[in-house]
This record gives C-alpha cells, sequence and structure tokens, in this order.
C-alpha cells in the first residue's frame, strides 16, 4: 500500500504520512484513532508494541464494518437494501419486535429434535 493510500484511507495527506516517517512530525491522536478504527490495530500495541497486534473482536466494530461493507454495494443490491431498510427502523418500533419475533420462531424450529 502507498503512502497515499494509506493516508486516504485514515483521512489524511500523503504529506502528513511522510512527515510522519521521516520523524518531522508527531502522529496525532485522531489519526492514531483512525489507523487502529481502520486496519483492527490494537491501540496499546501500535503506540508501544507491546502486546498483540489486532485488536480482541469487538461486537460493535464488527457490525460497523460489515455495514459499510453492505452499504457500499450498489444501491440496488438486496443486501444493500435490506440493511438500508433495517437501518430506518425505529429501535423500539414494531419493525424490530416483529423481527424478534420472526427469529424466534426459526430458532425454536432448529432446535427441535429431528422427527423420526
Amino acid at each position: 500500500m502507498s503512502q497515499t493510500e494509506f493516508a486516504a484511507r485514515i483521512g489524511v495527506t500523503g504529506a502528513a504520512v511522510s512527515r510522519w516517517e521521516a520523524g518531522d512530525r508527531n502522529i496525532p491522536d485522531s489519526a492514531i484513532m483512525n489507523i487502529c478504527r481502520e486496519f483492527g490495530v490494537d491501540e496499546t500495541w501500535l503506540r508501544t508494541g507491546v502486546g498483540q497486534m489486532r485488536a480482541p473482536p469487538d461486537r460493535a466494530r464488527e457490525l460497523g464494518a460489515l455495514t459499510a461493507r453492505l452499504l457500499t454495494e450498489s444501491p440496488e443490491s438486496f443486501r444493500s437494501a435490506l440493511v438500508t431498510t433495517l437501518l430506518r427502523f425505529d429501535p423500539d418500533g414494531p419493525e424490530w419486535a416483529a423481527l424478534e419475533n420472526i427469529y424466534e420462531a426459526v430458532k425454536a424450529e432448529m432446535e427441535k429434535a429431528p422427527e423420526p
């Protein structure tokens, strides 16, 4: 990955990355946070080299990445339309209750012992 590509991924200029690499400037905390978020890197490891490079899985991070990936698909795709629709539902609205009921029914059906 080039400096320009890396910079674009974390929302800075290529010149900023070049200055960091040359040691002319310190990396701001906001850039550190963007690097961690964008590349799934553990902040402590990035700053100190201690611990594991990859951050432990985080449900919110996983959902965010999945949602972002699905929303970048063509708007006509089923998955993109589904995610967009779900995101528009009121969290306390009847749509979520209906979906939860469907989920519970499917789960109960799957847990039934197979008939002989």
